[in-house]
């Protein structure tokens, strides 16, 4: 009779453990991730991630390796990291959210929806967020009034701007491909033009 209870509870454990294997893959995403800290892309972190999401505790885990372990907080859309540090997801809607803590935030935008169907992938625009389109590579460094005039010519429309850290930030999309520019002027010359999410160009 022991014996059958050894057996009964192993295969009732075995279930159990084959049930939350499968409930923690189900709530797992790949994902794109942009980190910016103090207004600038980190393009060591930023890029493919792994975002997992079980009973309001959220994980994200970056390119470069760091992950950050989210506990609920006490209200919604609140959180505490691993370091006891505030987190507020100030975004969340279609297939992009967006998490912030004091001094960065990072914009988690998912390769494809809830029933883990894929999105459409361009491929005349190659390149990941962070990275500078090849065919804009020569505007860094431009004065932006001139270069705007370019960006319009080789069929960019201005999105949207913001300013940060005396830095100015404009997103353009691309109306070939309808991927996201974000471009950094400061000093009246264009400092960085890199790849966003498309999030960037909608807010």
């Amino acid at each position: 009779m022991s014996v059958l209870k050894r057996v009964v509870a192993a295969v009732i454990t075995l279930a159990a453990i084959t049930a939350m294997t499968q409930t923690a893959r189900a709530d797992t995403a790949e994902a794109m991730c942009e980190v910016r800290q103090h207004g600038e892309v980190k393009r060591n972190a930023s890029g493919p991630c792994t975002f997992s999401q079980r009973r309001g505790y959220v994980d994200i885990k970056l390119r470069n390796g760091d992950t950050y372990n989210l506990s609920p907080g006490n209200k919604a859309s609140h959180f505490k990291d691993q370091k006891d540090r505030h987190v507020e997801r100030t975004s969340a809607g279609g297939n992009s959210q967006t998490y912030k803590w004091e001094n960065k935030k990072i914009i988690v935008t998912f390769n494809g929806d809830t029933t883990g169907q894929p999105r459409h992938q361009n491929h005349h625009s190659p390149g990941q967020v962070g990275d500078t389109p090849p065919n804009l590579r020569d505007l860094v460094g431009q004065k932006g009034g001139q270069a705007e005039d370019q960006l319009q010519e080789r069929g960019y429309k201005l999105k949207n701007s913001s300013k940060s850290g005396g830095a100015i930030y404009t997103n353009w999309k691309e109306k070939s491909s309808g991927r996201c520019v974000t471009i950094r002027t400061k000093d009246g010359r264009y400092k960085s033009i890199v790849y966003s999410t498309d999030y960037d160009c909608r807010q």
